[in-house]
């Protein structure tokens, strides 16, 4: 098996890396459980929506 180094590919892939701070990742960790809470606090309502919908249609029978 022959294998071919290809130099410009190496740049292109170390130009893609990016270093990140501490504080840029915290930044990112908070920021992924903001929309976590948001998700579960809709999921949450709708499912509330549901039962709700589900005891009308209950009722009206």
């Amino acid at each position: 098996m022959t294998i071919h180094h290809d130099k410009l590919a190496y740049g292109k892939l170390a130009s893609l890396t990016e270093e990140f701070s501490e504080d840029r990742l915290l930044e990112m960790v908070n920021s992924l459980s903001e929309e976590e809470k948001e998700n579960e606090a809709e999921a949450a309502d709708a499912g509330k929506k549901e039962a709700e919908t589900a005891r009308k249609k209950d009722r009206q029978k």
